[in-house]
């Protein structure tokens, strides 16, 4: 098949790391975030928080400064909006939320999480290591989608991995959602969506662990199947291009960018 990374896992893949276009998913495997070579990343990342040096947390401070100065970030992991719903008690649904590493950036940015508000949705391995660094009081981690009511839905760099994006929409009607929160999810402007196939080449770890499918969403039809679910769409970033990453594809479909969005439920 043409235009696909012919790089074995455990090689060094050619940057970028996405590959396509396609009409449909294509990756053969679909285990990458469950691999022992992601979990190994997981707990170096971890460690690397947990062991950040004053120097380290400095810079990282000030880059978060420039990054609000430029509006492509806010004082903590959410915007202003979801961080004041988050303290006053919100129960939220972190779907994708791996170990609970967000979690970790609300709390190390001094977010008032109330106890037994905040859960986890992702694999078992993710939970099982996410287990081992918080209280039940802390995070419940679930590998199935709950029956409970929750407030808010976090998708932090998860939509597009998701195969069937638009039936999200049925689930957060039925956990009774008033908030999502959508960051890190690529959106194409000008062009139909499609799907391309990505590398994935973790930090910590430099070489290729695996294959994942993803959707890289026309903003259009985003806004058009939330106008029809009866949600309301707020950019809440300025957008940020990604354009460089998805070179490889025909020009019309690298109008590329990650763009930070609440989206709030209209009242029937």
């Amino acid at each position: 098949m043409k235009n696909r990374d012919k790089t074995a896992v455990g090689d060094i893949s050619p940057w970028p790391y996405f590959w396509g276009p396609f009409d449909e998913f294509q990756a053969i495997s679909q285990k990458g975030f469950s691999s022992d070579a992601w979990m190994v990343h997981c707990e170096r990342y971890h460690l690397s928080i947990m062991g950040a040096s004053p120097l380290d947390v400095f810079i990282k401070k000030l880059k978060k400064i420039v990054k609000i100065m430029i509006g492509r970030g806010f004082r903590t992991v959410v915007p202003s909006l979801i961080e004041r719903k988050i303290s006053a008690g919100a129960r939220v649904l972190d779907i994708g939320g791996g170990w609970g590493d967000n979690f970790y950036q609300l709390k190390l940015d001094k977010v008032n999480v109330h106890a037994g508000t905040y859960t986890v949705l992702d694999n078992e391995r993710q939970a099982a290591f996410g287990k081992t660094i918080f209280s039940e009081n802390e995070i419940s981690f679930l590998s199935e989608i709950p029956q409970t009511h929750f407030d808010i839905v976090l998708l932090v760099s998860t939509l597009q991995y998701i195969e069937d994006w638009k039936s999200l929409f049925a689930t957060f009607d039925k956990l009774d959602i008033q908030y999502v929160y959508i960051s890190r999810t690529p959106f194409l402007y000008g062009a139909p969506s499609f799907c391309a196939v990505q590398s994935l080449t973790p930090p910590t770890l430099a070489y290729k662990i695996g294959e994942e499918n993803l959707h890289v969403i026309a903003f259009a039809e985003f806004e058009e199947v939330c106008a029809a679910h009866d949600w309301r769409v707020k950019k809440v970033s300025r957008r940020q291009n990604y354009s460089k990453q998805f070179r490889r594809m025909p020009k019309n479909k690298r109008n590329v960018y990650y763009q930070c969005i609440i989206l709030e439920k209209i009242a029937d």
